[in-house]
This record gives C-alpha cells, structure tokens and sequence, in this order.
C-alpha cells in the first residue's frame, strides 16, 4: 500500500513541474504585453516625452519618424541623457535609441523573447500583429515575472 501511495505522489509531483514547464512553453508574448503601447515623434522633446511616460505609467516609448516606427526611448534612456547634460528641450532624436528597432511577434513564446532580449541586451521589446502593426510592449520586468511564476 504504501509504495502505491508514494508512486502516485510522485507522479503528481512530477506533473505539476512538467505541466507548469509546458504551460510557460505555450504562452505568447501577446499574453503578457502591454498595451496601449505610446508612441512619439521624433521631434517631440525629452521633456515632453518624460511628462507622457510619468503620465501614463510607462517605461518606454516607441520613437516614429513621420510614423513610422524608427526606435525607442526608456526611463533609462531619460536617466542617461541628463546624466550627459542633455536640455529638456532637446529632441528625442538627439537622445533615443534609434536605427534597427527589434520587435518581436505576437505569437512567439515568451521564453524565446526573454532569449532574445537577454541575447540584444535590451529591456523592452515593442510586438507586432500579424500586419505588421506595433500593438504592444513587453519588458525584462513583464517576462521575468511569469517566468518566476
């Protein structure tokens, strides 16, 4: 008896570890991005861009260029451009992170986002739908945390 008893708790105990494992393996970025994702132009000043983020409760935004999506700004970003003597009146494109913008799907598993921002160094990762449009965003902080899960 009591060898069945312990055979079926460590079937149990070995299903919840492997079904928690599985169930991180089918969850998508689109289950935990943010949205709306903001996004500014260019042009738009360091302070003005600092007072949208402070307003909204977001660590990021995605810089366009006459709308189209050229880079990305973060509160570190922000920290570093005042760090190196940067006006508030200056020019997102002046501060920013511009030029190759990695984004990833809607649909890809968040263990290959983490993969892929721990591989680009990066902290936030803007996600695209199907036609290609920016629909959210996901960070380090947003994939750590269900992944600690």
């Amino acid at each position: 008896m009591w060898l069945k008893i312990s055979s079926t708790l460590k079937f149990v105990t070995l299903k919840l570890i492997y079904g928690k494992r599985l169930s991180l393996l089918m969850k998508r970025v689109k289950d935990v991005m943010n949205v709306p994702v903001f996004q500014v132009e260019a042009n738009t000043t360091l302070q003005e861009t600092c007072k949208l983020m402070m307003e909204k409760g977001v660590g990021s935004v995605v810089v366009t260029d006459k709308g189209v999506p050229r880079g990305i700004f973060t509160d570190r970003d922000a920290v570093k451009a005042i760090a190196n003597g940067a006006s508030a009146l200056d020019e997102l494109r002046t501060v920013a992170t511009m030029g190759d913008l990695v984004t990833v799907d809607e649909d890809l598993e968040i263990t290959k986002a983490a993969k892929l921002m721990s591989d680009r160094k990066i902290r936030h990762l803007p996600v695209k739908n199907k036609e290609g449009e920016i629909v959210g965003m996901v960070s380090v902080t947003d994939l750590s945390a269900e992944l600690k899960e």
